[in-house]
């Protein structure tokens, strides 16, 4: 293997753009870099809360791709400068191993599955009612 053959990393791209039409170009963008799509984009219309570029609605749309770590600061610096981008974000995917995926996932059951530990004295402080002396007190408070 050559040093050019660099193992790619997990990316999620995340974008702000004029029109849905624009969608397109960012993938075109992210390929001309070596980018490999893993995902399709997810795109969502939002209000913006402060115009960007003048624009006070935007399209938001991300996706995950593989990618070359050289290529990254490259794609970052085309994706600015492109004019349909309004902003852009790409971030590494955190890498999780299944072992630490099922690891979690038997420490959230075990949590699920304890009981709640009852203090001694709030254990003291609860009172029983039979029906009567229920409905005697409900007619109390609505009194």
């Amino acid at each position: 293997m050559e040093a050019a053959e660099k193992v790619k990393k997990e990316y999620e791209i995340g974008v702000l753009v004029k029109r849905e039409d624009d969608i397109p170009e960012v993938r075109r963008i992210v390929e001309q870099h070596g980018g490999v799509f893993a995902t399709d984009f997810q795109t969502k219309k939002i209000a913006l809360a402060y115009p960007v570029k003048r624009e006070t609605e935007a399209f938001f749309t991300f996706a995950r791709f593989k990618a070359e770590s050289a290529m990254a600061k490259q794609l970052e610096e085309d994706l600015m400068a492109a004019n349909v981008v309004l902003r852009s974000l790409i971030m590494v995917c955190p890498k999780i191993s299944r072992r630490d995926m099922v690891g979690a996932m038997k420490k959230r059951t075990q949590e699920n599955r304890q009981p709640t530990p009852v203090s001694p004295s709030a254990a003291s402080a609860v009172h029983t009612l039979s029906n009567e002396a229920l409905t005697k007190k409900i007619e109390e408070m609505l009194k």
